[in-house]
């Protein structure tokens, strides 16, 4: 895929530099196309990567975000309503602003002797490529970045892209643990941003093996168990989340996307719901202290109202500039040490024969269950009076005799705002109201799913008009499961 989009990469590589500083890492290779030339700094191809990673965790949460009702549109007959939706822009931000690119980073950096810039690269390939899979279903990597000779890719397997994520991210391991090397990442590492920070990102590669792992909890236990062995060496406090944090000048994508709009009446998405909802105490007795730092209410109306998926209506809350996610400094969450709690919980409640309707769990499950709670709160700024007190409520608080899946994935559901994976987790639990209370087909649902919710979406336009026999040989309906749903 490379050579045919030779054209994007400098308006990349340029967003990429403008992160960091003029005297940090701007060089001779500034205006170099790393596609067309072997020269472009390993400092600049990281930067480049890393901001395309979170760019794309945007672009496919601001629409995948609707079908888990997170978020609503403001306009009847959106996408919300599970109409027909192919995400060209998520495709585009994929593979053609991160993963041609990461496949650069990753070759130089092993042909230049920097396992760590390798290291790194892997664990960006294999977010992106668990994006595209979780997204479409089978999509292209082997044969994806071989040049002018693979113009028309064939379509890896989901069973074969998800061996080729958990395989990245042990070579990363390998690469990362690794002693340094005269080229190293420094603050070019626009995630953790200085030398020495080698060990977190071997944290983030075992968040990433677990949160994969659980992904494939429908087709059997051992996806399970490698989440609970994963989530082990994985994140161990918030200062571990692998996120990118944007500033001033390079504002973060909710910010300049949802947030700014509402500010000239263009409304686009708000919150759900079904989201605001389950935190405002209509669906759960106990009323979430993170509701005013989520979401702004218009005119300070009590309480908070979410938007009715495919309706368009009901809704006195946005996203805004003021809120937490959507600030101009405010973080794209990849994965964070909330979740990965969130899955140590589920992991371990459903390896002691937990089901869907069981009470009662392991301690270590409730104890990350209350983890995952505390470490989003004070993630987002909860007062630790608010956050105790939410603890101690006798419907969140219940001990471990009292704990069921559905506490647990309500919290993660609240815990995930904004982040693709939460797509995910509904769809492995087939949008289930036992597990997300209320849970309902949105108005003006999509008459051609038969009453059914959406399961995955379809293919590019272009995909299908440069690559159609490739891509008729893995089509498949918005109703049609992917491989781990099933």
């Amino acid at each position: 895929m490379r050579p045919r989009h030779q054209k994007c990469w400098l308006s990349i590589l340029l967003v990429g530099l403008a992160f960091t500083s003029c005297d940090r890492f701007l060089g001779e290779d500034t205006n170099v196309d790393p596609n067309r030339s072997p020269t472009a700094s390993l400092p600049t191809l990281l930067a480049a990567g890393i901001e395309a990673t979170s760019n794309n965790h945007y672009l496919i949460a601001n629409t995948t975000g609707l079908f888990s009702q997170h978020l609503a549109s403001y306009f009847v007959g959106g996408s919300d309503s599970h109409n027909e939706v192919r995400l060209g822009d998520g495709w585009t931000g994929i593979y053609l602003t991160a993963l041609s690119n990461l496949d650069v980073l990753v070759e130089q950096a092993t042909a230049q002797n920097a396992p760590h810039y390798a290291g790194i690269g892997k664990v960006l390939q294999a977010i992106n490529l668990g994006l595209a899979a979780d997204t479409w279903g089978d999509v292209p990597f082997a044969q994806a970045f071989g040049g002018t000779g693979t113009l028309r890719p064939a379509y890896d397997p989901q069973p074969a892209v998800y061996q080729t994520i958990q395989q990245l991210l042990d070579d990363a391991l390998a690469d990362l643990a690794q002693p340094t090397s005269a080229l190293r990442p420094g603050t070019d590492d626009l995630v953790y941003g200085a030398v020495g920070n080698i060990p977190k990102w071997i944290k983030a590669a075992y968040a990433l093996k677990a949160r994969y792992g659980l992904h494939t909890s429908k087709k059997g236990p051992q996806g399970g168990n490698d989440a609970l062995n994963a989530v082990s060496s994985a994140f161990a406090s918030n200062g571990d989340d692998l996120q990118l944090v944007y500033n001033s000048v390079n504002k973060n994508p909710w910010h300049t996307n949802v947030a700014l709009p509402i500010n000239t009446g263009n409304f686009t998405v708000g919150p759900s719901q079904q989201l605001v909802d389950a935190m405002n105490g209509t669906t759960y007795p106990a009323v979430d202290p993170r509701l005013p730092l989520m979401f702004d209410r218009r005119g300070n109306t009590a309480p908070y109202a979410g938007t009715v998926n495919g309706a368009a209506v009901g809704g006195n809350t946005n996203v805004t500039a003021n809120t937490y996610y959507a600030r101009e400094a405010a973080p794209v969450l990849i994965i964070t040490f909330a979740e990965t709690k969130f899955i140590e919980a589920e992991a371990e409640f459903l390896a002691n024969g937990g089901t869907r309707t069981s009470v009662g769990g392991t301690q270590r499950a409730y104890s990350a269950y209350l983890a995952g709670i505390r470490a989003h709160m004070d993630k987002v700024g909860v007062t630790a009076a608010d956050r105790d007190a939410y603890l101690a409520h006798p419907t969140v608080g219940v001990g471990s005799a009292g704990l069921t899946l559905e506490l647990i994935m309500k919290e993660k559901f609240v815990t995930t705002f904004l982040n693709p994976e939460n797509w995910v987790d509904v769809r492995r639990y087939d949008y289930d109201p036992l597990i997300y209370k209320g849970m309902s087909l949105p108005a003006n649902h999509n008459p051609a799913l038969n009453g059914q919710f959406i399961r995955r979406v379809l293919y590019p336009t272009d995909e299908l008009n440069r690559n159609a026999v490739e891509v008729n040989k893995v089509i498949a309906g918005l109703a049609d499961r992917v491989w781990w749903d099933q």
